[in-house]
């Protein structure tokens, strides 16, 4: 049976890569995905109703399967609705919860052992101050932005005075000396693709990204990171230091930069997810009950 699949796809991201490419693939397979995106949307947990920003109305309950890249607040309802009805979500709502926040990520990717760029949460950037001063250079990162806005590198303790810091935390990692390179390491399943791509900062932006294959020890490097959130499609950004690989931050459904039939690869393990998963089929589901956010 072709399993009918919808993407939650918050706006922003209508216009990247992924899950685009990924979708056309869908497509030339036979298969006719709905695209969900929250922004002007609104959603009825009884009925299981979404309805878009033109009107257009869809049943959670008819899909069997429902793939997010989103972190808009409605779409994630909308994953937590879909878990209720026994439907199958990629990533899933607590999955995508963890990575979304910055500062709940880096807690538990050091609590997991996992080899990290050392990292700080603080109130504010003026609780930073008192850091030693071999923390700097310093990377300053907002705990709930992706594709790198608001980043800030604070080169010296006292350029933390200047520093007007709009949100109630901030993460702050210390930028460890590396080639000028950042180390996307991309996860489909149990499949590791890896690219080297320009470091924001410090690395040459006409330079082209370089896909590479990754040895074993990056292999098992992203697939435990997956493992800590319980991720299906995700990145794992790291950087290569004088003492090893150490991991940056952990992503959900990213855009797989430069991987050779990225959208294949995706394609094929949602229907190879959806052809294991185990539920009722549609049309004979209920409607869910209450559910926690």
């Amino acid at each position: 049976m072709t399993p009918r699949v919808a993407f939650i796809v918050d706006g922003r991201y209508l216009r990247q890569e992924m899950p685009g490419a990924a979708i056309r693939r869908l497509q030339a397979k036979g298969l006719e995905p709905d695209v969900l995106c929250p922004q002007g949307a609104r959603f009825d947990p009884v009925s299981g109703t979404f309805v878009s920003g033109s009107d257009a109305r869809s049943d959670l309950n008819n899909y069997d399967v429902i793939v997010a890249r989103c972190r808009d607040a409605l779409g994630l309802a909308l994953l937590a609705y879909a878990e209720t009805a026994g439907i199958l979500t990629i990533n899933s709502r607590s999955a995508t919860e963890q990575v979304r926040s910055k500062a709940a990520m880096a807690v538990a990717l050091e609590r997991a052992g996992v080899p990290c760029a050392p990292t700080v949460l603080a109130s504010d950037a003026a609780a930073l101050g008192d850091l030693a001063e071999d923390w700097f250079p310093l990377l300053l990162k907002p705990t709930l932005r992706d594709n790198g806005h608001r980043l800030q590198l604070i080169c010296r303790r006292d350029d933390l005075r200047d520093v007007h810091w709009p949100e109630q935390l901030v993460l702050a990692q210390r930028y460890l000396p590396h080639d000028g390179f950042d180390l996307k390491l991309y996860v489909c399943g149990d499949r590791v693709f890896a690219t080297r791509k320009p470091s924001p900062f410090d690395g040459d932006p006409a330079a082209a990204p370089q896909p590479l294959r990754p040895e074993p020890g990056l292999v098992d490097l992203a697939l435990r990171c997956g493992r800590v959130f319980g991720l299906d499609i995700y990145g794992v950004d790291a950087i290569e230091t004088a003492d090893g690989v150490a991991v940056l931050e952990v992503n959900e459904f990213p855009n797989f930069t430069a991987v050779p039939d990225a959208a294949g690869e995706i394609a094929d393990f949602i229907l190879a997810r959806a052809d294991t998963w185990d539920v009722m089929p549609v049309g004979t589901r209920g409607h869910s009950g209450a559910f926690a956010f």
